[in-house]
């Protein structure tokens, strides 16, 4: 548990405000709860030797007004609630979503996505409201065993060490179902994300699955993963069951307990009605609270899972990434560079120059390495080869930055957002095609795309759905050439470039980068033997390792 504070800490400091404001609400409603029973149990006595109804109306405006209070207490308390378990769970999710983001793609390749979403997202959730949850109920729940108990020794001290006794029991069980319950929280928590990962593949593979008429081999596959859910459902129910039982029976007994001992004071005079439903509110407060301890055993089990989970997500731990920041990209060198995939050498001691003011082609066959060999170039492998890659002689570069500013990449598959074509094309540049209106014009041309755009009755607004399955892919490709070259970036990659361009669109691209290339690094990969003809540089020929 303490574990579980620690990590969620600083989320928890972010919002101290709204936490020490809803706790606050909380405990307030708390002492309410407790101070109801003990004016019932008066208000009965008092009954017994009445004779007018004017206590009556006393005691029913100190009733109203408590209870008025208290939903206007629940509600500001739970508004407060939804607050913080929001916000806080979000925070966390969002944390662990970029800590992906910047861990090395040798982890992140390895992850099935779906599966990493509903986890991520299930155990922060689950964390942020056992955080909150327990702040609230320890601190309530200890005020009122305490406070019970020592009402509980001075109506009956008897009756108090029974409590005492019972409080014991409840943490032996707890002790006794500790690993049991943590197992099968484990396993249910990790079906349903494996589960869930199932359910997202049967949709993502629509196109996939009626292409080869995979129809009833999704749905077995479906299936599955539903077996495995339902299995582990079927284990958490008999164990949480189990653990229920015993909590029931037990209270069960303390309430068997209380009533004769209760029964058994009141005849022998020892106790009043007012004071037996006194002592029965307060008896019923303390076994509830000393349940909610119980239970809280329960759950911290099930946060650890989750705790447990997030924590095994940061194996993939952050790539490195240097911390100086360039203001222009005049050279970039490669030393010694190797690299395996899986055990098979992919490149295997890259020595290469790139200057300024030249155009490199890399040609080779597929599976030679060439992709690899750009993913080492721009830092997306960082830590994965052996070598160095230096910028302006530099190994200590900010490459999350470079890339951002300087580097502009158009891959042969690129990958569009569920936005429309002109944010697509401007990413985290706002207002880039209203302040290059003209460039933009030039590029829409040669790349292409002006009777596709004129075609749309949207324009640049046409909104791209998911997976970018209402466009074609060469003009995904064009839109990511465009992209690139609008950005005026110092070094530009093209990855097979020409594959979506006919013979004029091939000409007017290479004029353009002819002209452009006197202040930058271009870096073009093809197959295309017409297009190496733009090559005065240099022709990096890779060949099978």
């Amino acid at each position: 548990m303490i574990k579980i504070y620690i990590f969620c800490r600083h989320y928890l400091n972010t919002h101290k405000f709204r936490l020490v404001l809803f706790v606050s609400i909380s405990m307030l409603a708390s002492i309410m709860n407790l101070v109801s029973p003990y004016i019932m149990g008066d208000f009965i006595d008092q009954l017994m030797d009445a004779e007018t109804m004017g206590f009556i109306y006393r005691y029913f405006a100190i009733f109203t007004v408590i209870s008025i209070s208290s939903i206007v207490l629940g509600y500001v308390g739970e508004r407060l609630y939804v607050q913080l378990q929001t916000r806080m769970g979000y925070q966390l999710n969002s944390d662990y979503i970029q800590k992906l983001q910047h861990a090395s793609l040798k982890f992140t390749d390895m992850q099935d996505t779906a599966y990493l979403n509903q986890r991520i997202n299930s155990d922060a959730s689950s964390l942020i409201s056992f955080c909150i949850g327990i702040i609230k109920g320890i601190l309530i729940n200890a005020v009122t065993v305490m406070a019970v108990l020592g009402l509980m020794f001075l109506f009956h001290p008897v009756l108090a060490g029974v409590l005492t006794s019972i409080s014991v029991v409840y943490f032996l069980l707890y002790v006794l179902f500790r690993k049991v319950l943590y197992q099968a929280s484990l396993d249910l928590q990790e079906s349903w994300s494996k589960y869930f990962a199932k359910l997202n593949e049967q949709l993502f593979s629509i196109r996939y699955v009626k292409l080869h008429g995979l129809f009833k081999h999704f749905a077995g596959r479906l299936n599955k993963g539903f077996a495995g859910l339902f299995s582990s459902a079927l284990q958490h129910q008999r164990v949480n069951y189990a653990f229920s039982s015993l909590d029931r029976l037990v209270s069960i007994m303390a309430q068997m307990t209380l009533l004769i001992f209760g029964g058994r004071e009141i005849l022998a005079g020892r106790l009043t009605i007012g004071q037996y439903i006194i002592v029965s509110s307060y008896f019923t407060m303390m076994i509830g609270a000393v349940r909610y301890f119980f239970n809280l055993g329960k759950s911290i089990q099930s946060s650890m899972v989750s705790y447990n989970r997030l924590r095994d997500l940061d194996a993939g731990a952050s790539e490195p990434n240097g911390e100086c920041r360039l203001d222009k990209i005049n050279s970039i060198e490669l030393i010694s560079i190797s690299f395996a995939h899986d055990d098979k050498r992919v490149l295997t001691n890259i020595n290469q120059s790139f200057k300024h003011g030249h155009i490199y082609v890399v040609v080779g066959p597929n599976g030679v390495g060439k992709s690899t060999l750009i993913d080492v170039l721009v830092g997306l492998q960082a830590g994965n080869y052996t070598g160095k890659v230096l910028y302006n002689g530099s190994e200590d570069i900010d490459m999350y930055d470079l890339r951002n500013r300087l580097m502009g990449i158009s891959e042969q598959e690129p990958a569009l957002l569920a936005d429309t074509i002109a944010s697509n094309i401007v990413l985290d540049k706002p207002g880039l095609i209203e302040a290059n209106e003209s460039l933009f014009n030039r590029l829409v041309k040669i790349t292409g795309l002006e009777s596709y755009i004129s075609s749309l009755p949207k324009g640049l607004e046409t909104q791209i759905n998911e997976n970018a399955a209402n466009i074609s892919g060469g003009e995904k490709q064009k839109l990511s050439i465009l992209r690139v070259l609008l950005k005026d970036p110092d070094v530009i990659i093209l990855d097979e470039p020409t594959s979506a361009l006919d013979a004029t669109g091939k000409r007017a691209l290479r004029v353009y980068l002819d002209e452009i290339k006197k202040d930058k690094i271009i870096i073009i990969v093809t197959h295309d033997s017409d297009f190496i003809d733009i090559c005065q540089d240099k022709i990096i020929q890779m060949t099978s390792q």
